[in-house]
């Protein structure tokens, strides 16, 4: 697949979000910093540690997060893993603000279903909401049902 024949959605980020995940590496970093002032070796041991490890979980699972439309999958993007749903197997997305994880930034979400049962799917939240729904409807065949999308 040609990366130009998908279309590439950012996620929605939550301000509160958004701070938190502004604060882990600051405080890391900062925790660090403080180590390599007091001349604590112990300390700066634990904190380079520390710093790997946020830095690894960021890189591995958090940035980017995005969505693509491809002709014929969604791809869903968070870090390196990329999540491939046939939009043929779509057969309901609709507003939810359900807490539990997923490859969200914000509790502004789309639940994507992909079949029965709690686990079918996944939850995704693109900031442009109308524009990422119009072109799944239109490349999924699905249709427009107020605020959610059905397959017809």
């Amino acid at each position: 697949m040609n990366d130009m024949d998908v279309s590439w959605y950012r996620s929605k980020v939550d301000w509160w979000l958004g701070v938190i995940l502004a604060a882990a590496p600051l405080v890391t970093f900062g925790a660090l910093g403080a180590s390599l002032v007091a001349g604590d070796s112990a300390g700066t041991t634990a904190a380079v540690v520390t710093c790997v490890v946020t830095v690894a979980l960021y890189g591995l699972l958090v940035v980017p997060v995005r969505y693509g439309i491809a002709r014929s999958e969604l791809i869903v993007r968070f870090g390196v893993v990329r999540q491939r749903i046939p939009l043929a197997s779509i057969v309901e997305v609709k507003p939810t603000r359900n807490p539990l994880s997923s490859p969200a930034l914000s509790l502004d979400r789309l639940a994507v279903r992909t079949g029965p049962g709690f686990s079918a799917g996944t939850m995704i939240s693109p900031a442009d909401r109308e524009a990422f729904l119009a072109m799944l409807a239109t490349r999924a065949g699905l249709k427009r049902d107020g605020d959610r999308l059905v397959r017809a």
